[in-house]
């Protein structure tokens, strides 16, 4: 699965929250609240990479046993049908 260029882009609700972000950052002043809220994005940013990682790593794990499924189930039957026709 590879992304599309939409992928990329930001919904207009997101795109206008970073714009309050953006302007609520330009207009302060307190260096101790600029570096507070930057380790609690890059906290949040680390925990999101994290749940996607695993995210993806068990869809991945679910779409390999149900391929699996389907190849065990594939080869049983192509095994049945080549046992009944020793047999005729």
């Amino acid at each position: 699965m590879m992304f599309e260029a939409s992928d990329f882009e930001l919904p207009l609700e997101k795109q206008l929250r970073i714009r309050v972000i953006d302007k609520e950052i330009d207009e302060c002043s307190d260096i101790d609240a600029l570096r507070e809220n930057l380790k609690q994005c890059a906290c949040s940013l680390m925990k999101y990479q994290h749940l996607l990682s695993v995210t993806l790593r068990k869809q991945i794990e679910n779409d390999l046993q149900g391929f699996s499924d389907k190849i065990m189930k594939e080869v049983n039957s192509m095994l049945d049908g080549a046992g009944e026709s020793e047999t005729l």
